[in-house]
């Protein structure tokens, strides 16, 4: 059997990006990972751990790791508690512009 070597993910990803289908499901996940995103950005900056944050939610740690990694959508409520927890207030917009 031939050894294949492993292609860089940056390299896999330009070639994958040029298919329409990819390049729409990958768009289409965006705001998923700009919600996580943001999770972690304000648990980091109330200089909380997932196991803290989930104390003050009166959640479970790996729920917190649902969250951030984007596999488990958080809902309004769960948003405002997690406001709540580091110290922040949840701020929610639509914006003009983007195509649907």
């Amino acid at each position: 059997m031939k050894d294949k070597q492993m292609k860089p993910v940056a390299e896999s990803a330009k070639k994958w990006m040029k298919r329409k289908a990819f390049r729409e499901a990958y768009d289409a996940l965006e705001p998923q990972y700009a919600l996580a995103s943001a999770l972690i950005e304000a648990r980091q900056k109330a200089k909380l751990s997932q196991q803290e944050l989930a104390r003050r939610m009166n959640t479970t740690q790996p729920m917190i790791a649902r969250m951030e990694k984007g596999r488990q959508p958080p809902s309004t409520a769960t948003l405002l508690k997690f406001a709540k927890a580091t110290g922040t207030r949840l701020e929610i917009r639509f914006v003009e512009g983007l195509d649907a």
